[in-house]
């Protein structure tokens, strides 16, 4: 089973309670996340914030369909993989600290498990163009 993972932080011009919010807001990552094409919130805390969710996305390798499990923490928000078609494992951390009033640095890093026959370079390409694609999805959207 192959394993790779992609860390990188950018910085918003936003506030950080904005931020998150935003990445705890799932269902509306298909308008931020240019590889997710639909995706539901299956169950939610007593707070509101999702617990687990369905997601149907689209990368260079294939289309994959899975659910996610979520824990929440202050500045962030973590998840793993309940079920795959394309993955056998997924583990994710947001990190959303803030750089003044009106601004934040948010952290994707981003682990994924296959068991895809793709040579090495192009799995880490792959996921390295995701966490860059997300950040700057997530930064254009709150930036406007």
């Amino acid at each position: 089973m192959a394993t790779d993972n992609a860390v990188k932080t950018v910085r918003i011009e936003a506030p950080a309670q904005d931020a998150l919010a935003t990445i705890r807001a799932v269902e509306g990552q298909v308008v931020w996340v240019h590889e997710i094409k639909a995706a539901q919130v299956l169950t939610r805390d007593d707070e509101g914030l999702p617990i687990t969710a369905a997601f149907a996305a689209s990368t260079p390798v294939g289309t994959d369909e899975y659910t996610l499990a979520y824990t929440h923490r202050a500045d962030g928000m973590d998840w793993t993989l309940v079920q795959g078609k394309l993955q056998t494992g997924q583990e994710a951390h947001y990190t959303v600290v803030p750089a003044g009033a009106d601004a934040c640095d948010v952290t994707f890093d981003l682990t994924v498990s296959h068991n895809l026959p793709i040579p090495g370079f192009l799995r880490r390409k792959v996921i390295g163009d995701l966490v860059t694609s997300t950040l700057t999805g997530l930064r254009r959207h709150l930036e406007g």
